[in-house]
Order: structure tokens, then C-alpha cells, then sequence
């Protein structure tokens, strides 16, 4: 519920303890709501939050938004307008970019940077940072949880979203003060803006801001470089937020570890990762005591290929782990996505059940709650998909 996310993210104990998921698992969505999730979207969605104890919530549907159309399992679609192509994750597609705006460096220092539009980015997250748009969702979730934006292309992600790895990783490498002075610095102003317009939207306690940084085995770049193009400009890039008091969350997959210490330099108040390519050990080292948030600890790859019991297992050393850090919130941070096997999603939150991360009777409560408890739709809704 959103009040126990506002007691938590002020250092208070809460009945149940905080999560955070990021929902695209139709079996699980239509277990627990009782609604077909591609004819009522948003209130399906609504209902699976409540139902799971999902506190922290990131994708929150419109029903505007409720007419999908998931693209069949091997096969992709493009964007109508856009240089993307859609493949199937789950109720909601993942984005592949197609083409980038430059195919040589040289392209590079041609670029009109200040004319790079956050709007037109197709990124992980199914929303845009307009204050309109926040102010939408926040209404549309009501207290079911907190609803979060997160700006995707903190600094780091802007060349990666718009020039792809290779030419961005040969123009920052060979040329690194002119990548500076011509890409890094007005995206860092582009970011700035983008979140003085977030914290102006709500009221939220926290900033949500990404950028991958590592690859699963550590730093793209040498350390030294971040700490020359990047760091610098971050607690910039966040000020409007930290001069409101706000919480700084640093979203990140790959291994994360060797830019920990870094990260608390420039003002970051917790971490949102990707376990284990950051090691949970490490996390909890750096982020686990008063006043520092984590929010991770569950292994995608372990619900996707593991066995109930093995999911089982895992949650509760997770648990065992963070049990004396009062600002973790569990989260599988890779996403429930369309693939998971439903026996282990229910393994997972029966875990959880159990240790206070989700209510006792997640089952049952919604379709109860909303009088939605016939023999036929109760068969359908849980056969596996």
C-alpha cells in the first residue's frame, strides 16, 4: 500500500515489508485478478498489485493503454513511425532499436545533440517523464502503491539509446574530451531538465534515475573515465530533486560493484539492482544500514530456470541476508515476464507470503474482494499460459 511505502522510505517499521516488481506475467496477473488482462488492462493490473503486495510500482496501465496486442512468440513487428522493432516478453512487448542516428564518428561530431528528444526514446520503461502523464498514473494506481517515473538516460544511456555501443564506445574512447564537451554536457542539461520537471509532477519521497553503467562482468570503460564524464555531472544532474529532500535511486543491471563507492559520493541514497551481477554482499555493504535503500535480491534467471523449490530457497536466503537492512524491498529487478513458469511465480510469492513480503491469502483476496469466484472463470484464469 502507498502509506506503508511513505512510512518505509521515512525510516519506519510497516506491517508488511516493501517490494517493488515489474508485472508482464499474464498467468500471475489474471490468477489473482480474476479479469482477462488483455480486455480490462489497468484495472487487472490494479487489482495484481494489491493482490501480490507490490508497493513500488513502475508500470502502471491507462485505459488508454488497455486495447494490446502481444506479438506472437517468435516473430517481431516494427514501430509504425519510429526505428524500433517489438518481440514478445509478456502482456507488454519489449523494444529493440533498429538503426541509430549516426554510423561513423565522424557522424558524431556532425550531430545537433541539443535536438535529441527523450520522447522519441522506446526504452524498458512504458511511459514518458511528462508531468502530465505522472500526474495520470499516480491517479489512475490510487493507494494501491507508490507509482515512480524513472528517467532512463540518466547520462551514460543517452549515447547508448541514440548512437549504439559502437559508435558511441569508439568516439568516447578515441576522442574522449571532444565526446565530452560535444554529447555528455548537453545531455547532462537535457537530464537536469528532465528532472526538475519530475520533481515538480508529485511529491514522492524519491528520484528514480538509470543508467547502465557495467556490463555483467564490470565497467565498460575504464574506471577513470566515468570518474572524468560522469560522476561529476550526476549530482547535478539531481539537484532540483535532493534540494526537495528527495531520495536518489540508482537503477543499474551489470555488475555494479566497482562504482558503489561512487555512486554514495555523488548523492545516491540506494540502489535498484540487478543480482547477481551486482553481488547482494556487496550491496548490503555499501547500501545496507539507516537511511540507504536496496531494492533487489531476487535472481531472474533463478525463476526462470530453476524448480519451485529452488525458488523457494533462494527468497528465503535473500530474506536470511536482509533482515537486519531496514531499506531493502525485495524485488526481481530482470521483471515477472511472459516466459517465467507459473509454478515457480507461485513458489515466489507463497515465499514471500511467509516472511512478510505478500499477504497470506494473495490468491484469493481480489477475486473474493471483487465477487469474482465462479467455477468456470476460476479454471481459466489459472490454467498456464
Amino acid at each position: 500500500m502507498k502509506d506503508d511505502v511513505l512510512h518505509w522510505a521515512a525510516g519506519h517499521p510497516t506491517a508488511k515489508r516493501p517490494s517493488k516488481e515489474t508485472l508482464n506475467h499474464r498467468g500471475i496477473i489474471e490468477l489473482v485478478s480474476g479479469l482477462d488482462v488483455y480486455k480490462k488492462t489497468a484495472e487487472a493490473y490494479r487489482r495484481a498489485y494489491a493482490a501480490l503486495g507490490i508497493d513500488l510500482i513502475n508500470r502502471v496501465p491507462l485505459e488508454s493503454e488497455k486495447a494490446l496486442r502481444a506479438v506472437p512468440v517468435g516473430t517481431t513487428r516494427a514501430h509504425p513511425t519510429l526505428p524500433y522493432d517489438y518481440a514478445s516478453l509478456g502482456v507488454f512487448d519489449a523494444a529493440m532499436r533498429r538503426s541509430y542516428l549516426c554510423k561513423t564518428v565522424e557522424d558524431v561530431w556532425q550531430l545537433d545533440v541539443a535536438s535529441l528528444d527523450y520522447g522519441e526514446l522506446i526504452t524498458p520503461v512504458p511511459h514518458s517523464c511528462a508531468a502530465a502523464d505522472i500526474a495520470q498514473r499516480h491517479a489512475a494506481l490510487g493507494p494501491v502503491g507508490l507509482y515512480y517515473p524513472m528517467l532512463y538516460t540518466t547520462l551514460f544511456m543517452w549515447p547508448v539509446e541514440t548512437l549504439g555501443w559502437e559508435v558511441f564506445l569508439t568516439a568516447a574512447a578515441t576522442e574522449p574530451d571532444r565526446f565530452h564537451k560535444h554529447f555528455l554536457l548537453p545531455c547532462a542539461q537535457k537530464s537536469k531538465a528532465l528532472v526538475t520537471q519530475m520533481v515538480a509532477a508529485d511529491d514522492s519521497p524519491f528520484l528514480f534515475i538509470h543508467d547502465d553503467l557495467s556490463s555483467a562482468t564490470g565497467p565498460i570503460f575504464r574506471p577513470s573515465w566515468y570518474r572524468d564524464h560522469v560522476f561529476p555531472w550526476y549530482p547535478e544532474i539531481w539537484s532540483a530533486a535532493k534540494q526537495q529532500g528527495r531520495k536518489v535511486i540508482f537503477v543499474a543491471d551489470g555488475n555494479m560493484t566497482a562504482f558503489l563507492p561512487d555512486l554514495i559520493e555523488a548523492g545516491v541514497d540506494g540502489l535498484m539492482f540487478e543480482n547477481p551481477a551486482t553481488p547482494l554482499e556487496a550491496v548490503i555493504d555499501h547500501f545496507g544500514f539507516a537511511n540507504r535503500f536496496m531494492i533487489g535480491g531476487i535472481e531472474t534467471t533463478r525463476l526462470a530456470h530453476g524448480t519451485p523449490d529452488e525458488v523457494r530457497r533462494m527468497v528465503l536466503r535473500v530474506h536470511e541476508k536482509t533482515a537486519d537492512c531496514p531499506g531493502f524491498a525485495m524485488a526481481s529487478c530482470g521483471g515477472l515476464h511472459g516466459e517465467l513458469p507459473l509454478a515457480n511465480l507461485e513458489a515466489y510469492f507463497d515465499t514471500r507470503a511467509e516472511i512478510g513480503f505478500t499477504p497470506n491469502d494473495w490468491r484469493t483476496c481480489c477475486r473474493e474482494k471483487f465477487h469474482i469466484g465462479e467455477k468456470n472463470n476460476l479454471q481459466a484464469i489459472t490454467r498456464p499460459v
